[in-house]
């Protein structure tokens, strides 16, 4: 019997997903809970019975997968039945996870990638905004797993000044992108065993625009140090945003998905001052830019 597909509120945080750069061919779509699905093969649209013996083997696996992991965060389980081989590992996202609530996403993303892939796919993955799942019929990852990349953005965007909003311009939003990129690559050098996680912030308030930048890096416990870091530094060139999308907010919270390494970043921004600096924001931007960024950030008087 296949498991349900559970629907958590969580999930319906993930709001837009981008294929990265180095993204593998095969199409990437939302699942219907609201997460991010991935099957190899592509399901087929007919019934197909050359799976069931792999699924049998599977779905017991994915249901003692959950409460594996809820402990620690991370779970890797095998099963064989009658030749048949299932692996199985779930991850949930962070310094620190409630156990019941590590659970429960794992559940949910069982229950929907049993029901989104089929029988014929015998590799698979699931991404919400606080965990990932994933089985295959081999514990060695393939090329097109080892390839796969997708920028998820996530609805949790940090708080920025409302008044930053209206000059969110795009010479900005290049130094953010960039600024963003060298403190994930500091996160991604950070890694290290048993926990397989490091994390990474920095600030700039050099210029009339303040800007703060935050990541979180973040592999299975199985992996090997340094294919996390290998994993997570080519996730770095997929650290980017929509330009249109971060003026609404000032910023933007996202993560960089892939079967075997995560990277999430949140960027906020922030004027000094309140009312008084939102009338005099555009000219004192200006005079910034013309003299290469060089002022400091200028507050409003009392």
């Amino acid at each position: 019997m296949a498991l349900p597909a559970i629907s958590w509120p969580l999930i319906s945080l993930l709001l837009a997903v981008t294929p990265a750069h180095s993204t593998c061919e095969e199409s990437v779509r939302i699942a219907g809970a609201g997460g991010l699905l991935q099957c190899y093969p592509a399901p087929a649209l007919s019934n197909a019975t050359n799976g069931t013996a792999f699924r049998a083997t599977l779905l017991p696996l994915l249901r003692s997968l959950p409460s594996a992991a809820a402990p620690t965060g991370f779970a890797s389980l095998r099963s064989v039945t009658r030749g048949e081989r299932a692996f199985a590992r779930g991850l949930c996202f962070g310094n620190s996870t409630v156990p019941s609530e590590c659970a429960r996403c794992l559940s949910a993303a069982a229950g929907n990638l049993t029901a989104g892939c089929g029988s014929t796919s015998q590799r698979a993955g699931f991404w919400s905004d606080r965990c990932f799942l994933a089985y295959a019929d081999t514990n060695t990852s393939s090329p097109s797993e080892d390839a796969f990349r997708a920028l998820v953005l996530l609805d949790a965007v940090p708080a920025s000044k409302v008044n930053t909003k209206s000059f969110y311009y795009v010479h900005l939003h290049d130094e953010l992108v960039a600024m963003a990129q060298q403190v994930a690559r500091r996160a991604a050098a950070n890694i290290s065993g048993p926990r397989m996680l490091a994390t990474a912030e920095e600030s700039n308030s050099e210029s009339a625009v303040s800007r703060t930048v935050h990541v979180l890096a973040q592999c299975g416990r199985d992996r090997t140090a340094a294919g996390c870091v290998r994993c997570l530094q080519n996730s770095v060139h997929a650290v980017d945003w929509d330009l249109n999308a971060a003026r609404v907010d000032g910023g933007v919270a996202a993560a960089v998905v892939g079967f075997n390494c995560y990277m999430r970043f949140e960027v906020s921004t922030a004027a000094c001052g309140d009312t008084i600096w939102g009338a005099v924001a555009p000219v004192l931007l200006v005079l910034s830019m013309l003299a290469g960024g060089a002022c400091g950030c200028m507050c409003a008087l009392p």
